[in-house]
């Protein structure tokens, strides 16, 4: 497979609405400002590159699974607000607790992450805060298509790890995209080489797709698994 990432400026009106929608549905994804893709990654420079392959979740068809189900109920008596993307010092502080307890590198900051401050951001963003009573406690970011949205972070307080807070934020996405009608959302890639992605097949394997870059498709998950998608990968070169 191509082993080079495929990039794309901000367009005018930016990446927005059924702009986005026809990006995401052709295998790219956000990096900061760019929209871009691939079929490889690298967690360590020292190591080769492995697989990837882009997934997203039919909504509409979840079946959400005891897990789910159990998540929800252990974080009914938080307070869920979803609203237009800022980047606040409450925000960044929470990030900060984040980026020092988890074992694998993220950016040094959530603007940096998700901004460049010299450029307007291309995209309609909103983000997913949680709070336990007053206290922050977990937020997620996505960005609005007219059908479909993209999640892009996702971080919480490690002091409510028992809360599984990264699954809710995603139910809370799957949650909006419901209440205003839309099919996709859009989770970023997973590896058959490494599980570190797999969280992405929650809540509902069975509502997953993935894109094959050779046939510019998508097909359910669960009808290939990774054992296929690696015959894949060494199959068909691109």
């Amino acid at each position: 497979m191509n082993n080079e990432p495929l990039y794309f400026l901000p367009r005018e009106n930016g990446f927005k609405g059924k702009v986005l929608d026809d990006f995401l549905a052709s295998g790219y994804y956000r990096m900061q400002h760019l929209i871009f893709t691939t079929n490889h990654t690298s967690m360590d420079p020292e190591k080769e590159s492995m697989p990837v392959f882009w997934l997203r979740t039919e909504v509409k068809k979840i079946h959400e699974n005891k897990a789910a189900l159990a998540i929800r109920k252990k974080c009914a008596s938080f307070t869920v607000t979803c609203k237009k993307a800022e980047i606040t010092a409450e925000l960044e502080e929470l990030y900060r607790i984040y980026k020092d307890h988890v074992d694998f590198s993220v950016s040094s900051t959530c603007r940096e992450y998700l901004h460049l401050d010299e450029f307007e951001n291309p995209y309609d963003s909103r983000m997913i805060e949680i709070r336990d009573g007053s206290i922050l406690i977990a937020a997620g970011f996505f960005d609005k298509g007219e059908n479909a949205i993209s999640g892009i972070l996702n971080f919480y307080h490690p002091a409510y790890h028992k809360f599984s807070l990264g699954k809710y934020l995603i139910l809370k996405k799957i949650d909006h995209a419901l209440d205003n009608d839309i099919s996709y959302y859009y989770t970023g890639y997973i590896s058959t080489a490494i599980t570190k992605f797999d969280y992405k097949l929650f809540p509902d394997i069975t509502a997953i797709e993935v894109y094959l870059p050779v046939e510019k498709t998508w097909l359910p998950f669960a009808l290939l698994g990774k054992e296929k998608l690696k015959d894949y990968y060494r199959n068909h070169p691109i």
